[in-house]
């Protein structure tokens, strides 16, 4: 019986990560991160759960990543600090993948790079690669075959005839193993409502060409770090009107030192300044490569904006181009910030909503998973990649071309799909959920330190410290009262007075204190309600003790 759980990646378009199980084998299929909104306070990320795979450690053989977007591969090395397994990527990915890791100081890891010509072997499932288009160069599809049958797990994809730097995606592969039979297509549904078919990543250079010809200054152009082929074709507008090229970020310089090293990109050392040295050069004769396309606070673009990068600043007549569309949740606010600023600044900023063919999504649209479905012809889907919306609209989509709808099953994070026979059927649930990394904590943070600092966020905090003698078990009379967000307490004595003149009433009315932890408990849930009957507010109250 083999087993298809999604841990992560059909309810979001990030924190992408599946498992198959047959029997007393597990595979996984990505690992991705996902992105804070602006209801997670204080978290840097995303990672998916693990509790289901620690819990079956001893079945794990493998982590299969498709390609080099971080909401695919990002928790990588937070898995490997849980389990040692190799991963298997193709050689760009891989370089990706290292440099993650090199981050964290996860050491010894076993990286395997792909053959994208050879199938191969892991336990019971063999695994052939196909190459498919998406906007970072090497992605791949995984056709997976097991004693019960084959699944096709296409992530992210779009048919791309006139790609920048891959090989059109790869259909001769595919349609060898549909020959087959595929029971299963595991398949990306985010452009499931976009109708027609996504343009080629070729079309983007022709854009750049034509704006950089009218760009009377700086040009400064952000893309996500990972889209070598979007890097290369901003670099190529460059040369071509005579500009040099700065790097700005360390996400991006990182990826393009491994694209270069890897082979994936070739320009003259002479095209680059060092960003130190840019003041030594004429704006009009420089383009700036800068990280920070999702307005991720002290990104290089943000700090431009911002105007307190180092050695960049941005001219009134500069030219700022969005070459990347806002999907992740969360980041449209930042965006617009960053966009406001820097046209405060004097900048013309363009961006998708007000200037065409900016971005080319990665992302087939109903005609690629049309193609998709006919080209695969399986018997069952599992759409994946996207929410709720576009499942649904892949969905209906499917079922116009004529295939059953009982045989399309929209899962929920931890929902199970069973292949046996030939036959597929829903199985029990896992549970499953977030786990928040602030910082260098992993999993500290729950619901309840998220609840906590929404409170603080909304209301504010009052802070009572009661001055105590151990010696005497008593409780002083100068009572410290301190206000963070709530009120401002030189403009606000009148109800602080009030609190204090609570607090004080409750402490005499107890006379000598046994339980000190109930007392202040006491004063906590009173000075609470009260403030909330007098202002409608409720900032966090809390007591302390100041032994004296």
């Amino acid at each position: 019986m083999l087993k298809i759980i999604p841990l992560g990646g059909t309810t979001n378009v990030t924190k992408n990560i599946y498992v198959y199980e047959y029997n007393e084998d597990i595979i996984i299929v990505d690992c991705g991160i996902g992105f804070p909104d602006s209801s997670d306070y204080g978290v840097d990320l995303i990672i998916p759960d693990f509790s289901y795979l620690l819990k079956n450690r001893h079945k794990v053989r493998a982590l299969l990543v498709t390609h080099g977007h971080e909401d695919h591969f990002g928790a990588v090395p937070f898995l490997l600090n849980e389990l040692n397994i190799p991963v298997y990527a193709t050689k760009l990915v891989c370089g990706f993948i290292q440099n993650k890791l090199n981050d964290y100081g996860v050491k010894n890891a076993k990286l395997i790079t792909l053959d994208k010509k050879a199938s191969f072997e892991i336990g019971p499932f063999k695994i052939t690669p196909v190459s498919v288009n998406h906007s970072v160069p090497d992605s791949v599809a995984f056709a997976i075959e097991t004693p019960e049958g084959v699944v096709m797990h296409v992530s992210d994809f779009k048919f791309d005839w006139t790609p920048v730097m891959d090989p059109p995606f790869d259909v001769s592969t595919l349609s060898k193993v549909a020959d087959k039979g595929i029971d299963i297509l595991v398949s990306d549904s985010l452009g499931s409502t976009s109708k027609g078919y996504t343009e080629s990543e070729k079309y983007i250079e022709h854009t750049f060409n034509g704006l950089f010809s009218k760009a009377k200054g700086q040009v400064i152009i952000t893309t996500m770090s990972s889209n070598i082929s979007r890097i290369q074709q901003a670099m190529n507008a460059s040369l071509k009107f005579d500009r040099k090229i700065v790097i700005s970020g360390r996400s991006i310089e990182q990826n393009l030192e491994t694209a270069v090293r890897l082979g994936y990109l070739n320009f003259p050392k002479d095209a680059f300044v060092k960003e130190q040295l840019a003041h030594n050069f004429d704006p009009k004769k420089l383009t700036y490569i800068a990280a920070g396309s999702y307005g991720q606070t002290n990104s290089a673009l943000y700090r431009m904006a911002m105007g307190k990068h180092k050695y960049i600043k941005v001219e009134k007549d500069a030219t700022v181009i969005f070459s990347a569309d806002p999907n992740p949740p969360g980041v449209l606010e930042p965006v617009n910030f960053v966009i406001d600023k820097l046209t405060l600044l004097g900048a013309e900023v363009l961006y998708s909503e007000i200037q065409d063919n900016l971005h080319v999504s990665g992302h087939g649209s109903r005609g690629d998973i049309s193609m998709l479905a006919a080209l695969a012809h399986p018997n069952y889907f599992i759409p994946v990649g996207g929410t709720v919306k576009f499942m649904r609209a892949y969905v209906n989509l499917i079922t116009d071309m004529g295939f059953k709808k009982e045989n399309i099953f929209e899962l929920l994070d931890g929902e199970t799909v069973v292949l046996k026979n030939r036959k597929v059927s829903r199985g029990q649930t896992v549970h499953v959920g977030n786990v928040y990394v602030d910082g260098s904590g992993i999993g500290d943070v729950g619901s309840i330190v998220l609840r906590d600092r929404q409170e603080l966020a909304d209301s504010g905090m009052v802070v009572i410290a009661l001055p105590y003698r151990r010696d005497k078990n008593l409780f002083g009379d100068k009572i410290a009262i301190v206000s963070r967000g709530f009120v401002y307490v030189k403009e606000s004595k009148q109800i602080i007075k009030e609190i204090e003149n609570k607090v004080k009433a409750k402490l005499y009315s107890e006379g000598k204190l046994r339980d000190i932890s109930k007392i202040k408990a006491d004063i906590e849930r009173d000075v609470a309600k009260f403030i909330y009957k007098k202002t409608e507010r409720a900032p966090i109250v809390l007591v302390i003790t100041v032994e004296v």
